[in-house]
């Protein structure tokens, strides 16, 4: 969505009873940037390079633009190889605002344009997301796993219940998690858990702590009752 990842609230604040799905998408958060727009980019053969150079020039424009903006390459997982663009928004107006600005910007015209003219990838979106348990994934944490699930929407709600503990359970190996949905996709039945990792080591000590580790089994095993995983991948950052 990022794992909107679509993906930091504090439990204690939370109401014992999770109000329902619609409400959850649009709640009002002051203290979190929890709206993103992610395009998803497939490389043309022999392509990659440009296409990396393109999109890293195409999110510094919308950087300067008003979005925090960020490029990514799935390394692993569904999607591999691909790029990924995540500009993310404290309101959905900041967003509207930026998109809106992004078509008289002369810049983005150009990479438009360059774009019509020499295409080098195929280009998904942008669709978007909001994250409803969580903020936006800091900046500090450049690894990133996205695993996407099939949820109802008391499907939904069920994650909200068990994510706080994931939190607290993540955070004990330094991982920070949140979760996300789709506001605007062809899949509004996606619901994505995103984990932040330190670099490429931090995931792998961390994976080999979560597989042995009873209370994680257990927190997956209960969302896999609630909703079912249907993709995961990995996440770089490059910008």
């Amino acid at each position: 969505l990022t794992i909107l990842s679509f993906f930091n609230i504090n439990c204690a604040k939370r109401l014992p009873k999770q109000p329902a799905y619609d409400t959850l998408l649009i709640q009002k958060r002051e203290d979190i940037m929890s709206y993103v727009a992610i395009r998803e980019v497939t490389p043309a053969s022999g392509k990659e390079a440009g296409l990396q150079e393109r999109m890293l020039r195409l999110s510094g424009v919308m950087t300067r633009l008003g979005a925090k903006s960020g490029l990514f390459k799935v390394v692993a997982g569904d999607g591999a190889g691909r790029f990924d663009l995540q500009n993310w928004y404290e309101t959905v107006e900041a967003g509207a605002t930026a998109f809106q600005a992004f078509g008289e910007d002369e810049e983005f015209q150009q990479i438009m344009q360059l774009r019509a003219a020499d295409p080098v990838g195929e280009v998904v979106g942008p669709w978007i997301g909001r994250m409803i348990f969580g903020g936006a994934p800091k900046g500090n944490k450049p690894v990133r796993v996205h695993r996407d699930y099939q949820a109802s929407r008391s499907a939904v709600q069920k994650a909200m219940e068990l994510a706080p503990e994931l939190q607290k359970l993540m955070e004990t190996i330094g991982v920070d998690v949140g979760v996300g949905v789709p506001i605007m996709k062809d899949d509004h039945e996606m619901l994505r858990v995103v984990y932040q990792f330190d670099s490429m080591v931090h995931w792998g000590q961390s994976v080999d702590k979560m597989v042995s580790d009873e209370r994680f089994i257990g927190l997956v095993n209960a969302a896999h009752e609630a909703a079912t995983l249907k993709s995961s991948r990995m996440l770089v950052q490059i910008s």
